[in-house]
């Protein structure tokens, strides 16, 4: 499809733009590798300066951008709006974090050593449609600021998110090459990614997506970064605080209308706690309220296109045709609305028991101990990230090895902050983002030997 913009709530078509020729995109790569070399030799204080311009203007812009972002893709405007507020505290935070993450590391061998952090070059990132200019700040921002450019590829139903990131750059005084956006097409991807001045790609998508720019990485011998899909187990023992984990749990599943690789997918409960921990979800989740994305006390949108409307709708039937009880909600509204939903007794030959569900339905499951926990936390393919509710720590901190995730939250629900790395393991992706870890992937780890 070409890169449109689609109001997801009406159906209005807002705009459309053509894709790019493959001679504009190569020109523009060929701009970004010449503006490298100038933005590399910047220290981190001028960098860190101009992503402080950019947190400003974030936030000033902040109600038109989330009403942007709630336009293209559907999310609550209240959701929207704090998705660029956390955008401009990651840009704060590297500008400030920055120059001490990339500081020469001294190592001890035979001889005194140094490892240094350099820049690679042009980096090359895919991004998709359910956080519009969270998921590809959360990869310029530590990009540019170790030294990098960058080249984007946004989803074909933000192209207008697209145009105000670039915008925003060049407005905070960024060159004017140092992040572009491709507006190209499926099969244009492979010649940029073999593009010699491409050093490096990553992609924040699905399993599918991943497999095809990690082979294309791997044929070109280009540095890769994936951010796949999640299936994330959400447990509740039988110690555990249930009225706050009800609350954290329908915050989990259901904020972004459930379209979230971190949401929480899985319930697994225990069977003593069960029917309270039930009573709880559905208290906190019939106070949520579905909607017009752009209405006040909007809780729950639409989803962001009609073909992952009817995906769902499709997965949801066959789930409940293979024996699964659909205990709440679950029902399509219109073209790209859902009715807030609950699966239960989910068999183990079922779709929900084996795919994402990437939409506002939580799927139930009864456990009766800790290893039948983690053997079902386990039971997926995926493994973004788990969220244990217990008071026992040494529990959690056991069960945590055990669970085979990227990361595992202890009484909360899982979430990406700058200061943390955020990534998975299994079909989940490879490598991390954000933190230290996130800044190091896109460098050259270069030892300097012997002293």
């Amino acid at each position: 499809m070409p890169f449109q913009t689609i109001n997801p709530f009406t159906g209005e078509l807002k705009a459309s733009f053509p894709y790019d020729s493959t001679p504009s995109i190569r020109e523009k790569v060929a701009l970004a590798e010449t503006c490298f070399h100038v933005w590399r030799k910047k220290s981190f204080e001028e960098r860190g300066s101009y992503f402080k311009r950019l947190a400003d203007l974030l936030l000033i812009e902040k109600q038109e951008l989330g009403e942007l972002i709630s336009l293209e893709m559907g999310k609550p405007l209240r959701e929207s709006i704090a998705e660029v507020e956390k955008c401009a505290l990651t840009a704060r935070y590297y500008a400030d974090a920055a120059e001490e993450m990339l500081q020469p590391k001294h190592m001890e061998a035979a001889h005194k050593a140094e490892v240094h952090f350099r820049p690679l070059g042009v980096v090359f990132g895919i991004f998709p449609w359910n956080y519009p200019i969270w998921q590809i700040l959360r990869f310029a921002i530590p990009t540019l600021m170790a030294g990098n450019t960058a080249v984007f590829k946004h989803a074909e139903n933000t192209p207008q998110c697209a145009q105000r990131i670039e915008a925003l750059f060049i407005k905070a005084g960024f060159p004017e090459a140092a992040i572009q956006h491709l507006y190209a097409e499926i099969d244009q991807v492979e010649e940029i990614i073999a593009h010699p001045y491409i050093h490096a790609v990553t992609l924040t998508g699905s399993e599918r997506a991943g497999r095809s720019v990690a082979a294309l990485a791997g044929k070109y011998l280009k540095k890769v970064v994936l951010e796949l899909g999640g299936s994330d187990p959400f447990i509740v023992l039988p110690d555990a605080n249930l009225k706050e984990a009800a609350k954290f749990g329908v915050n989990a599943r259901y904020q972004n209308t459930g379209q979230s690789c971190i949401a929480a997918k899985r319930f697994l409960i225990h069977s003593t706690v069960y029917d309270a921990f039930m009573d709880a979800f559905l208290t906190e989740l019939h106070a949520l309220h579905t909607g017009n994305p752009l209405a006040e006390g909007t809780s729950i949108g639409v989803l962001a296109r009609e073909d992952l409307s009817s995906k769902l709708e499709a997965q949801i039937a066959s789930t409940v045709k293979a024996g699964a009880t659909l205990r709440l909600g679950g029902r399509r509204i219109g073209k790209n609305g859902f009715e807030p939903g609950i699966l239960e007794n989910i068999p183990i030959d079922s779709v929900a028991y084996h795919e994402e569900l990437f939409g506002p339905v939580a799927s139930f499951y009864r456990i009766h101990n800790e290893d039948e926990a983690i053997a079902l936390a386990n039971a997926t393919n995926y493994g973004l990230g788990a969220s244990v509710w217990t008071q026992d720590e040494a529990q959690f901190r056991r069960m945590a090895s055990e669970i085979e995730s990227g990361m595992v939250y202890w009484n909360s629900m899982v979430k990406s902050t700058p200061e943390l790395p955020f990534g998975g393991t299994k079909n989940s992706g490879i490598g991390r983002e954000l933190s230290n870890f996130g800044i190091h992937e896109f460098t050259n780890i270069q030892l300097l030997y012997p002293f």
